[in-house]
């Protein structure tokens, strides 16, 4: 028996549909046929068709929209952890064409928790910059940064939209980051956070928390937190199996 009938019937209809997917016979958005419709061409039992769907929704290749029916999703953008530090160069690379958008520039005063994670006193001066970041037109990333203001002076005068906060950093302030920290979590899009990204209030999101420490001092100088829609992006950590079982630094 050959490689191909040996699998499973749900798979070998899985594999038939990504084909067509990746091909491109089968475009972004296309609304697929129904599974009684797929039952019928194909000549199998529902259910084969329910569990090979199943399957390719899971796998990122479709969407089901409650009330619509099943879609081709769009392909999604897989960032390596360190690119996220500068979203501009992890997109040229890729050759994917970016735009930038500065939402809010404003001087806040430090509350308690932004003067805990930067290392400064409560009600010290702080840049917040709001910036959405575009791919092939479309809005994927809010970023939103929290800056002393006595460690980036005169932070309104450089271009946001065009250039990297890692780029300031070591070119234009001359600081060494040390290491970065970063979490990421599942969160959904509150009202404001949707309307920017343009998707619907409660949409799942992912969110990269992220603070760069300086050289040296090992000081907070950086905290920003990255709103990535799900539909366009996922994050690809690399963890070394030597470290694994290390005691965690704190």
């Amino acid at each position: 028996m050959s490689e191909e009938l040996s699998k499973p019937l749900y798979n070998q209809i899985q594999e038939y549909i990504a084909e067509l997917i990746l091909s491109g016979k089968l475009a972004p958005d296309t609304k697929i046929q129904s599974e009684r419709e797929f039952s019928e061409d194909l000549g199998v039992s529902r259910m084969t068709v329910r569990r090979a769907l199943t399957e390719l929704v899971n796998e990122g290749f479709l969407e089901r929209r409650h009330g619509s029916g099943t879609y081709v999703a769009q392909p999604k953008v897989t960032y390596e952890a360190r690119e996220m530090v500068s979203y501009i160069q992890a997109m040229n690379e890729r050759n994917i064409a970016t735009a930038s958008q500065l939402l809010e520039f404003k001087i806040m005063a430090a509350s308690r928790r932004l003067a805990e994670l930067l290392g400064i006193q409560i009600g010290s001066p702080l840049y917040h910059v709001s910036v959405l970041r575009f791919a092939n037109r479309v809005p994927v990333i809010l970023e939103r940064g929290y800056f002393s203001q006595s460690r980036w002076p005169n932070l309104e005068e450089w271009n946001l939209e065009k250039t990297s906060v890692y780029d300031l950093l070591t070119s234009v302030y001359k600081v060494t980051p040390s290491r970065i920290s970063q979490t990421v979590e599942a969160v959904v899009a509150t009202d404001t956070v949707a309307q920017q990204l343009r998707v619907e209030e409660g949409f799942p999101l992912l969110l990269l928390s992220r603070i760069i420490y300086s050289e040296g001092a090992d000081q907070p100088i950086v905290f920003s937190q990255d709103f990535l829609r799900s539909d366009y992006a996922r994050v690809h950590f690399d963890i070394h199996l030597q470290d694994i079982g290390k005691p965690i630094k704190t």
